[in-house]
């Protein structure tokens, strides 16, 4: 079973594209994903410079990639699900780069459209969920 669940932010707009022959849309972007981490940890690891997110690459497909490219922009929160697909291309220097991406299945809005430009400048941090605690597994 290849199934995904993801919810975190856009890093960047997202890229549409339209392949020549079909017309089919794409769309490329990235979703930085809290990890779980206790209050305690998460302090350590951001005065350690260690990473608290993770940063996963998505491809959306058709009519689904046109509405995340309309309406999804950096920053905005979003739900994913989909699956993992795996591939690899050689680049211009001749090496052979390996992939992961998550192919988006479904997605949700997790905050209204109109809330990232609105609040850019005034976010209120009293929003921002509290991280949940570890796992003791």
């Amino acid at each position: 079973m290849n199934n995904v669940s993801l919810m975190g932010r856009l890093t960047k707009d997202p890229e549409v594209r339209y392949s020549a022959n079909t017309q089919l849309a794409n769309a490329r972007f990235s979703v930085a994903v809290d990890r779980r981490l206790s209050k305690e940890k998460r302090m350590e690891a951001e005065n350690n410079n260690q990473p608290t997110a993770d940063f996963i690459n998505c491809v959306a497909f058709g009519r689904t990639a046109e509405v995340i490219g309309q309406y999804f922009h950096k920053g905005n929160k979003i739900a994913i699900t989909g699956h993992i697909q795996t591939g690899s291309y050689e680049n211009q220097q001749g090496q052979r780069i390996y992939t992961t991406d998550v192919i988006v299945d479904q997605f949700d809005f997790f905050e209204s459209v109109n809330y990232n430009s609105a609040n850019k400048d005034n976010v209120d941090n009293s929003l921002k969920p509290e991280p949940e605690p570890e796992l003791p597994f």
